[in-house]
């Protein structure tokens, strides 16, 4: 497999056998204690787009995607080959086939085409993952217009409608997939839950990994409005 990278977007832009971690230290839930691999952040998650933190790093637990396009998978979650023939496939098509989901728990999401798009893998039996749910709530609601919200669950909707805490199946207002193959997110090497990436519709292109309420490299309203500013001012 030949994973794509999308140079003109980077210089545009500049389950079960998971083990529990201490959970007041905002740690993922890690499949067989695997240790987290060190990567370098987005752009988006400096001062500025122009910083000199370069190397500024932070822990994933996941492969890292980072500016390159999201894998086109076959219905068993295997990555299809990439070629010249499949470089100029439209974005939207590209992330359809990277989107692997058995059953949509309310209604599927509307027209992708054109907008943002913010994925969050995740299981009702992880802390941390549940914690992340107000937030892509409200990221829906505020940032609607641009920017879909998924979270695709490896749990069944009957494990989501009694989820644990206080936010139940029925309180989720972002769409949520249920995918108990873990398909997409296998795809992505995911080890550890939650993680999220948010993809950019000109190319289908990860421009934000990572864990959304991992301390110090947070997913925040502030990254997101300078990620959809970009693409506001690309359609200019």
């Amino acid at each position: 497999m030949k994973k794509r990278a999308f140079g003109v977007v980077i210089l545009g832009f500049c389950g079960l056998g998971f083990s529990l971690l201490a959970e007041e230290e905002l740690l993922p839930m890690v499949k067989d204690g695997q240790a987290p691999k060190a990567v370098v952040v987005s752009p988006f998650e400096k001062g500025n787009l122009v910083s000199s933190q370069r190397e500024r790093t932070k822990n994933l637990w996941a492969d890292s995607w980072l500016f390159l396009q999201v894998p086109r998978l076959d219905e068993k979650g295997k990555i299809l080959e990439e070629n010249d023939e499949t470089a100029d496939i439209p974005a939207i098509d590209r992330v359809e086939a990277f989107l692997k989901v058995e059953e949509w728990y309310h209604e599927k999401p509307p027209q992708l085409e054109g907008k943002y798009l913010l994925v969050e893998f995740w299981a009702t039996w992880c802390p941390p993952c549940r914690r992340t749910l107000p937030m892509l709530n409200a990221w829906q609601e505020k940032f609607g217009d641009e920017l879909v919200v998924i979270s695709i669950c490896e749990t069944d909707r009957k494990a989501i409608d009694d989820c644990p805490g206080d936010l139940k199946g029925k309180d989720l207002t972002h769409y949520v997939g249920i995918d108990t193959q873990r398909r997409t997110a296998n795809a992505l090497g995911v080890f550890g839950i939650p993680h999220a990436v948010l993809i950019e519709p000109q190319y289908g292109g990860i421009v934000w990994e990572g864990m959304p309420n991992q301390p110090k490299y947070e997913l925040t309203d502030t990254i997101i409005e300078k990620i959809l500013s970009v693409g506001r001012r690309q359609k200019r």
